[in-house]
């Protein structure tokens, strides 16, 4: 089975992606399908269109024909290892995508543009991007919030991606980023590093503390409306408050993806299902 690094759902079907390529998931089985990048790393969809980021193009976009389209990358060269799309992408066309070595790159029509936006980043190597929830209606000041986990640190961002600042140092890299749903009431955001544990913020990610007895290596992070679900290298864990987890009798995971149908799993061994589709 292919590795599975990136989890995405669009227009009605399941898509993972891994170094052997892009796949839909059929009946259970992952069918193989083309796409330009000889280096993928993470897909997503903004709505639109599937997207795929990686060494060889930066990021390629579907077209109208279900053809492939480089994205015009503006200031930067480096592999793009992680997308994030904006919550109301759909509308208003914002994505983010992290690179090795070139920082964060971020994209106001749909991913077929992007440029440079790095002012307040000092480590370029960016590992992982997680957006709040909307903010609801009504509150002020009005914020945009989105995360970013380099190889040392956490950073912020409350306009969008615009620009960032460093909210906590750390001793290992950022593997993981997830906002409860609750966000901008509750303040809550987890933090999973490779080797320095679980951190969480209580106060809308501006700053963070590690938690006790969690796993030291967390690969992948999940937010859900009844808990908190995480991959460390051995198993999956379940939180009903991001504080304290149970061991789950599932495989390891590289990708969490919420869907209605249940939690979608990529890891070592392809795709599984962590709640059972209905």
């Amino acid at each position: 089975m292919p590795v599975i690094l990136s989890l995405t759902q669009h227009q009605g079907a399941f898509w993972a992606l891994g170094p052997e390529g892009l796949f839909q998931l059929q009946q259970g089985n992952l069918l193989s399908l083309p796409q330009p990048d000889a280096q993928p790393s993470c897909c997503c969809h903004d709505g639109d269109r599937l997207l795929v980021g990686g060494g060889t193009h930066g990021v390629a976009y579907t077209t109208a024909d279900n053809s492939w389209q480089a994205s015009w990358m503006d200031g930067s060269n480096a592999p793009v290892v992680c997308l994030a799309p904006h919550p109301d992408n759909l509308h208003n066309g914002i994505l983010l995508a992290g690179s090795s070595g070139g920082g964060i790159l971020r994209s106001t029509n749909h991913g077929q543009h992007w440029s440079v936006c790095n002012f307040g980043l000092y480590d370029f190597e960016v590992i992982s991007l997680a957006w709040a929830p909307r903010q609801p209606p009504g509150m002020w000041p009005p914020v945009e919030v989105v995360f970013a986990g380099t190889a040392t640190a956490i950073y912020r961002s409350p306009n969008g991606g615009r620009g960032w600042k460093q909210v906590a140092a750390t001793a290992a890299p950022i593997l993981a980023l997830a906002a409860a749903a609750d966000f901008h009431s509750g303040g809550t955001l987890l933090a999973g590093t490779e080797g320095a544990g679980l951190w969480r913020s209580n106060d809308g990610g501006n700053s963070f503390a590690p938690v006790a007895d969690a796993p030291q290596i967390v690969n992948a992070l999940l937010a859900r409306p009844d808990g908190w679900l995480l991959s460390d290298t051995d198993q999956l864990w379940r939180s009903d408050d991001g504080l304290h987890w149970q061991p789950l009798d599932f495989p390891p995971a590289l990708a969490l993806l919420e869907t209605p149908e249940g939690v979608l799993a990529g890891g070592m061994e392809g795709v599984f299902w962590v709640t059972s589709p209905s």
